[in-house]
């Protein structure tokens, strides 16, 4: 989404589980680093890329969301914001707190996306999950290891399929709350290329992006990387920038949090790959 980084050695699309179960295998036996991609919205790739195979879940079997009542069934491939949109339409609440977060079920799941006071696995009853060895077992929410934006059973594992459990409420109830937190997610968000909030807040205090405010970090740049002037917890393209800007201001936010206030943030973001040649 920030439109940097270097490529991968290989991209392999997969229609269902046996595609998938065959390509882990194949990559295990010959020791290929493979790398899940969902909608990439929380990835920062290095300049050199990846060395080894990228995966994405695509086709029917891994889109496909289906209802039964209150009850959903949303393949990890599908996009979060169609889900979002399909339960809103149907009167089922619980998820649009959530509009504007971009990505795939999977990605919902590995992340625990969250806003406004509610996260993504609070709602899972449980999931699918296949293993780097290509097996397949039922997890339940219990055993998921949910925290925040993060999950322990989708960071070892490729998530197939999640199950919800919404609420039947009044459609317009609905839908003014849907457009309320999109509305306010874009009013924030700047428009330029991000992989939206790069650290995650901080245990007690303020958030993330209050406290790189406070430091006086907004604007800050690093070759065409800079720290949004909408949003301090937001590092943006604002023009030819690398990965290797990137990071060096995620660095430079570290270190002044560190020492003028001892606080270690922690990325929210994603980050792969290889360094690129200076």
């Amino acid at each position: 989404w920030m439109g940097i980084g270097g490529p991968a050695d290989a991209v392999m699309e997969v229609a269902d589980d046996r595609e998938l179960r065959k390509l882990l295998r194949v990559c295990r036996s010959e020791a290929m680093p493979l790398l899940l991609l969902g909608g990439g919205a929380n990835l920062i790739v290095r300049d050199g890329g990846w060395r080894g195979v990228v995966v994405r879940l695509c086709g029917d079997h891994f889109t496909r969301i289906e209802f039964r009542g209150e009850r959903v069934r949303a393949g990890g491939g599908a996009s979060l914001a169609a889900l979002i949109d399909e339960t809103v339409s149907r009167s089922l609440s619980g998820l649009e707190c959530l509009a504007g977060i971009p990505g795939t079920v999977g990605g919902a799941v590995r992340m625990n996306a969250g806003a406004h006071g509610v996260t993504f696995g609070e709602l899972v009853d449980a999931a699918s999950v296949m293993d780097r060895r290509g097996r397949t077992r039922r997890v339940e929410r219990s055993a998921m290891g949910f925290s925040y934006r993060g999950c322990a059973a989708a960071r070892d594992g490729v998530v197939l399929s999640v199950e919800l459990t919404l609420r039947e409420g009044e459609r317009p109830e609905i839908e003014e709350r849907f457009s309320r937190y999109r509305g306010a997610r874009a009013s924030v968000l700047p428009a330029e290329p991000s992989a939206g909030c790069v650290f995650k807040n901080p245990p007690a205090g303020c958030s993330a992006g209050e406290l790189i405010d406070q430091l006086g970090l907004k604007g800050a740049r690093s070759g065409g990387a800079s720290v949004s002037e909408r949003h301090a917890n937001v590092i943006v393209n604002s023009g030819g920038a690398t990965a290797r800007d990137v990071l060096a201001l995620m660095e430079l936010i570290r270190g002044k949090a560190r020492e003028e206030r001892g606080i270690d943030l922690e990325p929210e973001v994603i980050v792969v790959g290889e360094d690129g040649t200076a």
